[in-house]
């Protein structure tokens, strides 16, 4: 994940449960944390592709030296808000404000919150989703962008975070070429078989045809976790029931996810690359 940082900007404002807050005001410290899957404009050097720091600290000097409610959470809650409003750059910001000079009896540095907001969830995207994904046919690598680019153009699903890219040793059926595997961290509005059913499809828009059983194709496309839910259905098992037998997903799981579980090696993995997406 990238980030922006605007780290302890310093402001004089009005926030405050106090009358005296109110009237005589005090300074205020905000530091903005925005985080993004790729900053366009680390490729570009185009400040267009960007936030632009300048613009963004006048927006939230102006609302914070005017701003006469009651707490400091809602004020970090509606910086936050400025923040998504002004750039759709960021995924996810967290805000945090400090009063070092709080009407507190006592000694201390400071009295501060953090809040952050997230665009996914506000835009409806609730669950949290893990996806493995492989292909051992022709482009490899694309076949998995392709994959991706699909699952994100359906409005669906929003990226989190994804997990290098490993050339794996086939399971099952050994007499195939070895894959290219990852896995991708998502949010998503959609219930789980509604979730099956986009990504069945784009193994079928990416021509994946089921010949062997564990044989080769230009894409699979697993539901790993879902929120924390466990269901077993006829076509849908949450968790998926094999994956930390396999080393292919678990190698990519453990770069998005904590894990300190055993690792078969009875199959070689060999790390490629970052996973552009």
């Amino acid at each position: 994940m990238d980030h922006l940082r605007m780290v302890d900007m310093e402001f004089y404002g009005y926030t405050g449960c106090l009358p005296e807050e109110k009237e005589k005001g005090q300074t205020f410290v905000v530091t903005v944390d925005m985080e993004c899957i790729r900053i366009p404009g680390a490729m570009t050097d185009n400040l267009n592709h960007t936030v632009n720091y300048a613009e963004l600290y006048e927006r939230i000097k102006s609302f914070v030296t005017t701003s006469k409610g009651d707490l400091i959470e809602n004020l970090a809650y509606e910086i936050g808000g400025i923040v998504l409003d002004y750039s759709d750059i960021p995924d996810r910001v967290s805000v945090t404000v400090s009063k070092p000079q709080a009407p507190v009896t006592g000694t201390f540095k400071t009295m501060e919150t953090t809040i952050s907001r997230d665009r996914r969830l506000e835009a409806g995207f609730v669950h949290n989703v893990v996806l493995a994904l492989g292909s051992n046919m022709g482009d490899k690598e694309q076949y998995l962008k392709d994959a991706v680019r699909c699952l994100l153009e359906t409005d669906h699903i929003k990226m989190v975070k994804a997990g290098g890219l490993y050339e794996t040793e086939p399971v099952g059926y050994d007499d195939q070429p070895y894959f290219y595997n990852t896995v991708i961290d998502v949010m998503t509005d959609l219930e789980p078989e509604e979730l099956l059913n986009l990504t069945q499809k784009i193994e079928l828009d990416l021509h994946r045809v089921r010949t062997i059983k564990n044989g080769p194709r230009t894409i699979d496309i697993d539901i790993l976790l879902y929120d924390d839910i466990t269901m077993n259905t006829e076509h849908l098992i949450i968790p998926h029931p094999r994956m930390y037998e396999r080393a292919f997903v678990l190698y990519p799981f453990k770069d998005i996810r904590e894990y300190d579980g055993p690792v078969p090696d009875d199959k070689s993995v060999r790390y490629i690359g970052k996973f552009e997406v």
